[in-house]
């Protein structure tokens, strides 16, 4: 679970980007990204076509963060307020302090930094305010990006999960990535 005594969702910002709470007025901008196949065919999914799946997904990002299960940012852009994806913590592990990223971004801003700004800051995140020793990021071995992505921030390939997820009806090979906080001190 992800223990936190968040009296409010935490927002972090960066130099362009607001990580914020995901809300019912997202769901325009998220269908465009939760409908893309060069998006989804990342996530595990097939495409969404219908608001209201994107509707359910957003609700259950906001019961999981109130159930202390996972806590899921939606990206806006601070110059146009436009959200293009969404980043989070999932499968938190408190006694061995350790969380799994996930990101997807909106195709149209592919390639200009904005996942990798976004994955700094639940780095800091994470390290300051979660106290993980661990964050991991699992990857399909065909997404050369987001493992470029994740190498240039300092993650380390750990090796291949075969046959680890079953996605889109059939089994899934992913890469397990990882973050040692080295600052990390245990406190507990």
């Amino acid at each position: 679970m992800i223990e936190n005594t968040f009296e409010e969702f935490p927002v972090l910002e960066t130099e362009r980007l607001i990580l914020r709470a995901i809300n019912l007025a997202d769901c325009h901008a998220l269908l465009e990204v939760f409908s893309s196949e060069e998006v989804m065919k990342w996530y595990g999914m097939y495409p969404l076509a219908e608001m209201e799946s994107v509707v359910q997904i957003i609700e259950n990002f906001r019961t999981s963060f109130a159930q202390k299960k996972s806590i899921r940012w939606a990206i806006e852009l601070k110059v146009t307020g436009d959200v293009i994806g969404t980043c989070g913590f999932h499968n938190h592990n408190q006694t061995a302090r350790r969380a799994e990223i996930g990101y997807e971004l909106n195709e149209r801003y592919w390639g200009r930094g904005y996942i990798k700004e976004a994955i700094k800051a639940m780095m800091n995140f994470g390290g300051d305010t979660l106290n993980l020793r661990r964050i991991e990021a699992l990857v399909y071995p065909e997404n050369k990006a987001s493992q470029s992505a994740l190498e240039s921030l300092g993650f380390e390939e750990e090796g291949l999960l075969r046959d680890y997820a079953y996605f889109r009806n059939v089994y899934q090979d992913l890469i397990m990535y990882s973050w040692i906080n080295e600052n990390h001190i245990r406190n507990d």
